[in-house]
């Protein structure tokens, strides 16, 4: 076929094209005069077959478009952002992934981890537009009570599926190293690729020099030594990885949330900010109504307030009442985000700009105000849903947390 200058039509680039492109421009955007970081990510998805894999088939698709760089020592071990379709590189790890073999293991496995995200990108989203859905449909209710249980129990279990399944990939990247350097690699060598890591997936029992190694209960490795991502697998790496208590998850801008309050955080930030709004609007235009009975059931979801406390960032500020429904009682409570002294800004999963958005409401004949101003024209918040929100509508940038140098050289100890 030809164009309109009878040339043949280029064909269209093939994903390892795409992919050369997309290093060169990783490369090109952070190399000093002795280093190029695009190199050096070449060699590191050279190193696992399963990675570079799955890496072109997210290239292929329009999941990944391009690799940005983490800062040095931001304690993060890496990111995928859906809305960038950027996986965002630990540059420190990066750069001495080429002659310390700790570091090139530990990118391997984040990799595998993160491109993972970008395959669940498209279910996170519904999910959580599904969550958007609901709590505007219950927010702008005016029958009580307003119970977000469910809601965000639905929201917290897709994550964690989301959060398990990644962290399977990673764990098949770490694999596929293993097994390119010695096609006969054993759970011990698995093991030993990435310590820090594996201990996630495999138990090591015994006493020197006698170890054994075998994975976790409900985990079910194939002949090639990789996992599935069975509902069984997934389930169980849900209970090793997103149910590690706070202290090991280190979420949050205080470091001490698990993935269940990180993501509840999220939650309630959106369901606190609907019913401000519409409660604000209804106040306005009904003298019969009357506020609704907020429920949170907060042992159920695996909720801490004081955790939520630390991490949450209404649009006025102020707090927001609620009545926690554990063990089938009614507890009055609040939300507050001034609760602590001097609070750190709060982290959330959704992009980072999420926290710069305010509630406003656009007025029909000018431009918007914020809603708590004494200038705003009451208004029906459906008008604008979307800006109701913490910021973006899909919890991106999907976090994996670094791993300290001790535990990535670790040695396997007896159970």
């Amino acid at each position: 076929m030809t164009g309109p200058n009878d040339k043949p039509n280029a064909a269209p680039p093939t994903a390892e094209q795409k992919l050369d492109q997309i290093i060169k421009d990783f490369g090109n955007a952070n190399k000093t005069a002795n280093n190029n970081p695009g190199d050096d990510l070449a060699k590191v998805l050279d190193a696992s077959p399963d990675l570079k894999k799955r890496i072109l088939d997210s290239v292929d698709k329009g999941y990944l478009s391009k690799f940005q760089a983490l800062p040095p020592n931001s304690g993060t071990g890496g990111s995928y952002d859906p809305s960038a379709k950027a996986i965002n590189v630990p540059m420190d790890v990066l750069k001495g992934a080429d002659t310390n073999p700790r570091d090139k293991a530990e990118l391997i496995f984040v990799m595998g981890h993160e491109i993972q995200h970008s395959f669940n990108a498209a279910a996170t989203k519904k999910i959580t537009q599904d969550f958007i859905d609901g709590t505007t449909t219950l927010a702008k209710s005016k029958a009580s009570p307003h119970d977000y249980t469910k809601l965000t129990e639905d929201f917290i279990q897709s994550s964690r599926k989301d959060e398990a399944s990644a962290h399977i990939g990673g764990f098949n990247a770490t694999v596929s190293q293993a097994r390119k350097d010695n096609p006969d690699a054993t759970l011990k060598d698995i093991y030993n690729t990435s310590p820090g890591r594996m201990k996630d997936f495999i138990d090591v029992t015994g006493v020197r020099p006698n170890l054994g190694y075998a994975m976790k209960p409900g985990l079910t490795a194939d002949a090639d030594m990789t996992m599935s991502f069975s509902k069984e697998n997934v389930a169980a790496m849900g209970k090793y990885y997103f149910d590690k208590p706070g202290n090991v998850s280190r979420l949050g801008s205080n470091h001490n949330l698990d993935y269940a309050n990180f993501y509840g955080s999220w939650a309630v930030n959106v369901a606190g900010n609907n019913e401000k709004a519409y409660q604000d609007y209804y106040h306005k235009t009904d003298k019969k109504y009357a506020t609704p009975e907020v429920q949170f059931d907060m042992k159920r979801l695996g909720l801490q307030q004081d955790l939520i406390n630390q991490n949450v960032k209404f649009s006025d500020n102020k707090a927001f009442s609620y009545v926690d429904t554990s063990d089938g009682k009614k507890q009055p409570a609040a939300f507050d985000p001034n609760a602590h002294p001097n609070p750190a800004p709060p982290v959330s999963p959704v992009t980072s700009h999420a926290l710069t958005k305010d509630i406003k409401l656009d007025l029909p004949d000018g431009p918007s105000v914020p809603l708590n101003s004494s200038k705003a024209v009451p208004m029906s918040p459906a008008k604008n849903s979307a800006d109701l929100l913490m910021g973006d509508d899909t919890p991106s940038s999907r976090l994996l947390r670094s791993v300290p140098e001790s535990l990535k050289a670790a040695q396997a100890k007896p159970g």
